[in-house]
């Protein structure tokens, strides 16, 4: 998990730093992928999907160091406006995963009652029973990278998902 703090050069030199992280944006990596992407820079992993359950303890455990190592003085735990599950294809994740990984930001963090939780997701990874369920758990914001919608590109990509997967996805059919 990364905590990202918003600053900018002159307020990094005019206050404390304990002010400027009083405000995080909480970066949750997912590693796994069915396949790895040509293109692909990031830290993933293709074909290791029975790893996703201890990644997830690992998480658990993680944003529990994190929340108590950057409290607020008097321990005021700080507050948080967006969470963002990135990767990887964090949509591999269970329902229940995801979850407790939400469970975990807001036991550790003040996340704003409002925040804005996102989830990249690759369309051939979801059903609308599942997107019931991210929904459910809090997740109000997909992110669907459409990289290309030619085929040929989709192909030449290593994309496992054809142009026309996105658009079911944003029907309610």
């Amino acid at each position: 998990m990364t905590i990202i703090a918003p600053a900018t050069t002159q307020s990094a030199k005019t206050e404390p730093i304990q002010q400027l992280l009083e405000t995080v944006s909480l970066y949750v990596h997912i590693p796994f992928c069915h396949t790895r992407c040509h293109y692909c820079d990031f830290n993933t992993y293709a074909g290791m999907l029975p790893l996703r359950e201890p990644y997830v303890r690992a998480l658990l455990t993680e944003i529990g160091m994190a929340g108590a190592l950057t409290k607020l003085p008097g321990g005021k735990p700080r507050r948080s406006r967006t969470i963002f599950f990135g990767g990887g294809t964090p949509s591999l994740l269970s329902v229940s995963q995801v979850s407790r990984i939400l469970d975990a930001c807001y036991d550790n963090f003040a996340v704003d009652e409002d925040a804005e939780i996102t989830l990249e997701a690759n369309p051939g990874t979801l059903s609308r029973e599942q997107l019931v369920g991210l929904r459910a758990a809090g997740v109000n914001r997909l992110s669907m990278g459409a990289q290309s919608f030619d085929a040929e590109l989709l192909k030449t990509l290593g994309r496992i998902l054809a142009r026309t997967d996105h658009a079911p996805l944003a029907r309610d059919d």
